[in-house]
């Protein structure tokens, strides 16, 4: 009878801090399945460029002068890629893409994003 709401509030809230910390949370990405069709020439510029935004490349298929490249690519990686692959091709290349699944965020650029993502929370608690 001693107890109140607030303390209830309070006892659930340092409880789920020390779970989550037990836990060893992971932050997770979206993983899209992206299929580009280019011309020929510009395979290995296309190859190249899902390589550098962390994609992993499953198949290549050729077919009257296009190659068909399907790729797995984080999600936040693919952002602006319509304009980039129409520049780099000279408008003639064209990609797919749909969700596949999550995975986890490597720890290098987890570790960037929870750094950004607690400095803007103590920005907004000052301001």
């Amino acid at each position: 009878m001693d107890s109140n709401e607030l303390s209830f509030k309070i006892a659930g809230l340092h409880a789920f801090k020390d779970a989550m910390q037990k836990a060893r949370p992971v932050l997770l990405e979206p993983i899209m399945k992206v299929t580009v069709s280019v011309p020929d020439q510009y395979m290995g510029d296309a190859t190249g460029d899902l390589n550098h935004r962390r994609g992993r490349i499953l198949t290549v298929d050729a077919a009257d002068g296009m190659q068909s490249i399907t790729a797995q690519v984080p999600q936040a990686e693919i952002f602006k890629y319509a304009s980039e692959l129409r520049s780099m091709t000279g408008g003639r290349g064209s990609f797919e893409m749909e969700f596949l699944h999550y995975e986890q965020v490597p720890q290098h650029i987890a570790t960037k994003v929870i750094a950004e993502a607690q400095a803007a929370k103590k920005t907004e608690q000052q301001g």
